[in-house]
């Protein structure tokens, strides 16, 4: 059994690891930002009718081709809104940009009608922020044991027109090395995803924190386009669970699950 298949509440685990125990790829795939997750002692402080809009929806959905192509995959199922694993601790509340915490959406909306406390800060650090880190650090550690080099993708998704169907995000080179970046782009771009570096997203707490921690570790995040693989539309402000068109849908996720194909080999 894999940790988080459990979904009743009294056995929730914020976390589900697949093919935790799988190393032929020397790769982790990391997806922080898909979680639906909201305690009931969360919500009950929210606003009444608030929408917690710009998650990175359905991504474990269209990526399961990376659990049958043997990927370890790490899945956070708690909500941005609750704790943003995707932050470093320092920043406790405030901006959804810098902050672990929210008080606002990313559609500037006031988020609480009780403020948090400090407490009840710490205290989602250590049930929702941490199982995250510790389950990216334990896969790390295991496959450094086998090879001399490892890989972590940070998969994301955006709802702004960047004009761009991939964004991969190196910190400007200090985070993975160039042949990664030029081999991901030219697969992407053979198989219809119009790529950028960068701009506008870089690569945020995942990325950096885990390529200076882990010298041998090279880290990527890879921003995928709403547009690319739920519906081929502009999305509105504030969208919750936009609705997937499935053809579309299904079509673009056979085309990444190419570009993820070429890249197992090209890591063996």
């Amino acid at each position: 059994m894999r940790k988080g298949d459990l979904l009743m509440e009294e056995y929730f685990y914020p976390v589900t690891i697949i093919n935790e125990g799988n190393h032929e790829i020397p790769a982790i795939i990391s997806i922080p930002h898909s979680g639906l997750y909201v305690p009931d002692e969360v919500r009950y402080k929210m606003n009444e009718g608030i929408k917690l809009p710009n998650m990175d929806w359905y991504l474990p959905a269209f990526y399961t081709f990376l659990v049958e192509m043997g990927y370890t995959v790490v899945i956070n199922r708690v909500s941005r809104y609750v704790i943003d694993v995707n932050r470093g601790e320092n920043e406790r509340c405030g901006s959804y940009q810098t902050n672990l915490v929210y008080t606002t959406t990313t559609q500037g909306e006031e988020m609480y009608r009780i403020p948090l406390t400090a407490e009840e800060t710490a205290e989602r650090i250590k049930n929702y922020y941490a199982p995250y880190h510790n389950a990216l650090i334990e896969a790390i550690r295991e496959k450094l044991k086998r090879y001399t080099r490892v890989y972590l993708l940070d998969l994301h998704s955006f709802g702004l027109d960047c004009r761009a169907d991939i964004i991969l995000g190196n910190d400007f080179g200090k985070t993975c090395s160039d042949g990664l970046v030029s081999f991901l782009t030219d697969k992407f771009i053979k198989n219809g995803f119009s790529t950028v570096e960068n701009i506008p997203f870089s690569g945020a707490y995942i990325t950096k924190n885990y390529s200076r921690q882990f010298p041998c570790c090279e880290t990527v995040q890879i921003e995928l386009s709403y547009c690319a693989y739920i519906q081929n539309r502009v999305f509105e402000n504030g969208e919750e669970n936009p609705v997937i068109e499935q053809e579309y849908f299904k079509n673009q996720k056979k085309k990444m699950a190419a570009v993820y194909s070429s890249l197992r080999e090209y890591l063996r």
